[in-house]
């Protein structure tokens, strides 16, 4: 009798433990939470930059039959239509029998770039700090030609061609 007794004390323990080991694992289990954030997204910024006539469209200069002394000037617009601030550098090339260099007359037709309706203030090509707002700042610059009252004879007849470009770059993290 007292092995059956001990029989059922030690079943009775077991059965015991083993239904407080069920129910302090399912208690910690019961808890539980979770959160997230989805479809974040990520856009690049855009550096673009645009002058005023495009150029297949218009030319700011296309001037005929020039003598020395004449000179004329036109507004130039750049404008940072991208999402970024931008600096920009304008650069510009004069080619033709009009800009060279002759023996004995060295008085081409000059192109000069400025900052200022008064065109007090010139633009040196190669200085890239002209800052940009984004979507829409603009800037006005003026362009001035102008052949000299002392170009010679070996003018006649001569042409040029003349060529502006922006370059941009992001002011952002540069």
């Amino acid at each position: 009798m007292v092995t059956g007794l001990k029989k059922k004390l030690i079943m009775a323990m077991a059965t015991t433990a083993l239904g407080a080991t069920l129910i302090a694992g399912g208690t910690s289990a019961l808890f539980t939470a979770s959160a997230s954030n989805t479809n974040n997204s990520f856009t690049a910024g855009t550096v673009k930059i645009t002058l005023d006539k495009a150029d297949t469209v218009a030319k700011y200069f296309n001037i005929s039959n020039i003598a020395p002394g004449d000179s004329g000037s036109s507004p130039v617009v750049v404008t940072n239509t991208g999402s970024l601030n931008l600096r920009y550098d304008i650069a510009s090339t004069l080619t033709g029998g009009l800009a060279a260099a002759y023996p004995g007359d060295n008085h081409p037709l000059t192109v000069k770039i400025y900052s200022d309706a008064a065109m007090t203030q010139e633009i040196v090509p190669g200085d890239n700090n002209r800052v940009l707002a984004p979507n829409g700042g603009t800037e006005t610059l003026y362009v001035k030609w102008q052949l000299p009252l002392d170009a010679g004879n070996a003018y006649q007849s001569k042409n040029a061609t003349y060529s502006i470009q922006v370059n941009a770059e992001q002011t952002k993290n540069n």
